[in-house]
């Protein structure tokens, strides 16, 4: 069984229809042999249950589907139904959109299981349903199309089947982090992706969150480091399957009066902090960069100390050699303030950051021999 989720260029809202039609599957697979898969092919998303049987009548009789669209508090590992429908302020209309993707998945369900194949895509109409701006940014009035002339856009309305599917992924795949007046959505963009190993690694990263937040990159890096460190663990207990991510992808939202409004948004490539959490070979070094992250993105994120913060999520963010050197001077200046960091990187650890700099940094720029030594590192 294989759908293709045609990409429409909105990338949370295309990851979350993904993610909503692999909870779908597995919600109504009456096998429960495997685990759906999502696949990135380029153009598409590819979902595939390979052994099931899903059924409309298992999907109506599941314990677990109704859970599903019971709103959880914030900040819990439930579906975050509150944080998608953000911009709702009267609850009793939030319960009928979770009523309403509910009745609606059930009622495609049927035309979907029998077909077993097929390919997805979005019909873009007026007067069909409106995406949600917890669920994509640009979904938000004035932010897609200049307004010259005047002052209202039309909101971004979608057929029935993609705008259920996008609002189930989202609801359970994305992270909602409330800070004070703002929202930071996070979700890692799967490239081969079960949907049983995802949701490992949700429960598993969800006990690791920080109770502050610089503002959302802070955030997104620092889920970026806790991800790449439950996958190299998966390497060396040598699972027999581990997911792959290309990217986290991020934006925040923020309140002004009553309204939310969109805010920073950015995309951060994981490839390089997974190629080295996969790699056997090199997973010493990769728990050591790795754990030295993990302390200065938490030690950062106490007051008084949000420049360590700020450096390494640069660097995570937006590796180069400026970044790195930035965080080598305020690492150091924090060091030399006689503040303490139980973990240091090692000289191995150290080559591994900066393979990580050298696959982004210009060719013109110095040699990475050059400034290795300008890192603090262990003693030996």
């Amino acid at each position: 069984m294989q759908f293709w989720i045609t990409k429409t260029g909105l990338e949370a809202f295309d990851v979350a229809r993904a993610y909503g039609l692999s909870a779908l599957l597995s919600y109504a697979d009456e096998a429960q042999v495997d685990s759906p898969s999502i696949d990135d092919t380029g153009w598409a998303y590819l979902v595939t249950l390979n052994n099931g049987a899903p059924s409309v009548s298992r999907l109506r009789q599941s314990p677990d589907w109704l859970g599903v669209f019971e709103a959880a508090d914030k900040g819990t590992l439930g579906p975050q139904w509150n944080g998608l429908f953000i911009t709702i302020l009267d609850e009793k209309q939030k319960r009928a959109k979770r009523e309403l993707v509910r009745t609606l998945l059930e009622d495609e369900a049927g035309r979907l299981f029998e077909g077993g194949t097929g390919l997805i895509e979005v019909s873009w109409q007026d007067g069909q349903v409106a995406v949600p701006g917890g669920l994509e940014p640009t979904a938000f009035k004035g932010v897609r199309t200049a307004t010259r002339g005047r002052y209202a856009e039309p909101q971004l309305e979608v057929d029935n089947l993609n705008w259920a599917l996008g609002c189930l992924g989202g609801a359970l795949a994305g992270r909602f982090i409330y800070q004070q007046r703002s929202c930071f959505v996070i979700h890692a963009v799967p490239f081969h992706v079960s949907w049983r190993d995802f949701w490992h690694l949700r429960e598993v990263t969800h006990v690791n969150r920080l109770a502050r937040y610089l503002g959302v990159k802070h955030a997104a890096a620092h889920h970026s480091v806790t991800l790449a460190e439950n996958m190299r663990k998966m390497a060396v207990a040598r699972c027999v399957s581990y997911p792959r991510y290309s990217r986290v992808m991020y934006f925040s939202l923020f309140k002004t009066g009553n309204q939310w409004k969109p805010g920073n948004a950015g995309r951060l490539n994981l490839w390089p902090l997974l190629e080295l959490a996969t790699d056997e070979k090199r997973s010493k070094e990769a728990e050591n960069v790795f754990g030295v992250w993990e302390e200065l993105l938490r030690i950062g994120s106490q007051r008084g100390h949000e420049q360590l913060g700020h450096a390494v999520t640069e660097l995570l963010v937006h590796p180069s050699l400026a970044s790195y050197e930035r965080h080598a001077r305020v690492l150091a200046r924090h060091l030399a303030g006689s503040s303490k960091i139980d973990l240091l990187y090692n000289e191995n650890a150290l080559k591994e950051v900066i393979r990580i700099v050298e696959s982004h940094r210009n060719l013109q720029q110095p040699s990475s021999k050059a400034v290795r030594a300008r890192l603090p590192q262990s003693s030996p």
